[in-house]
């Protein structure tokens, strides 16, 4: 059986898969702007930019995942729940803003110059 009503779990679902939808393009052009910013190719820049791949791609499909389930299943959350739910993924989404919009201005910086 699938219930899916309209609560702070279930918008906190939909915000979270939202996110994970996102932050596929965003991991492409951290790799991007990794990739060009570096002139050499040693094996410290590939490292990172494997780390930063695998990154992506377990940000995508976890932020997918909870956020289905959150939206199919928070009906079952007690208030509490939800509000704690509703704050993890707040302080979760004002953590990626920042460092997005610092690695945004930086790329910026260095286009201009």
């Amino acid at each position: 059986m699938v219930n899916a009503s309209l609560n702070w779990a279930s918008i906190v679902g939909l915000v979270l898969a939202l996110l994970g939808l996102v932050s596929i393009p965003t991991s492409i052009a951290n790799i991007y702007f990794l990739l060009n910013r570096r002139a050499d190719n040693t094996s410290r820049i590939i490292l990172l930019v494997i780390y930063k791949g695998i990154l992506g791609i377990l940000r995508t499909v976890g932020c997918l995942l909870a956020g289905g389930i959150l939206f199919f299943q928070g009906w079952r959350l007690d208030p509490i729940l939800q509000f704690g739910q509703f704050l993890t993924v707040s302080l979760l989404i004002l953590e990626s803003a920042g460092t997005i919009f610092s690695d945004f201005s930086d790329w910026n910086k260095r286009k201009s110059n």
